[in-house]
């Protein structure tokens, strides 16, 4: 199975939702689970914005070797599970094509005390502190799916 996280420019909250579920993963791996971020604005190969590398060095795990990716069709259609950030990217992952649209939700309806249309918005600021913020949204969402995926396979 592959899940994929979607932001807009896959240089803050997607990187930080897949570096997070690899961490989770390294020590209590689910056979078989593939995990990969794009943006559906994004520019190919920027690295994760400082704020999100340090929010992770900060949280125990390490993006500093991403490289952003723009969302293909061909990246959609091979994905299991797409989970976005916003609506309005849901959206446009949806636009894809019906298939796609069945396998494409928000990651925050994960967020155990959230509901299945939350949203987790860019941080205001791109500080350490804002990224924090929004990283803990992510980080409760994520391990959400964790669990749901354990129960699955």
């Amino acid at each position: 199975m592959k899940v994929l996280f979607i932001c807009t420019a896959n240089v803050c909250r997607s990187p930080l939702a897949e570096g997070y579920l690899k961490h989770l993963l390294f020590s209590n791996p689910i056979p078989g689970l593939e995990v990969e971020s794009a943006g559906v604005m994004a520019l190919s190969g920027n690295s994760a914005f400082e704020c999100a590398a340090e929010t992770a060095v900060l949280s125990g795990f390490d993006i500093s070797r991403h490289k952003s990716r723009p969302l293909t069709p061909a990246l959609a259609q091979q994905s299991d599970r797409i989970l976005c950030m916003e609506t309005w990217q849901a959206g446009t992952v949806m636009d894809i094509g019906p298939l796609i649209a069945s396998r494409t939700a928000l990651l925050g309806s994960f967020h155990p005390a959230k509901g299945r249309l939350f949203q987790i918005p860019d941080p205001r600021e791109f500080t350490v502190p804002c990224t924090l913020e929004v990283f803990s949204l992510i980080k409760h969402s994520v391990e959400g799916l964790y669990q749901k995926l354990r129960l699955q396979m």
